[in-house]
């Protein structure tokens, strides 16, 4: 196995851990309260994803 999966895999948990990190702030504001509600989302998501791509490039076999 590469380095990629796991560098993606690191970064995958660097953003979720910052997306847990925005979505547990208080916020002073309803649209302050509104817009982390979108960041967090966003953050969360895209860890998402870069654990997925890690995951699919790790199991990807060649020849397959």
């Amino acid at each position: 196995m590469s380095r990629a999966p796991l560098i993606m895999y690191a970064v995958a948990a660097v953003v979720g851990i910052a997306g847990a990190v925005v979505a547990g702030r208080p916020a002073r504001s309803e649209g302050a309260v509104y817009a982390r509600r979108i960041a967090a989302t966003m953050l969360i998501v895209l860890a998402l994803t870069l654990a997925f791509s890690a995951w699919s490039m790790a199991n990807w076999e060649a020849g397959s």
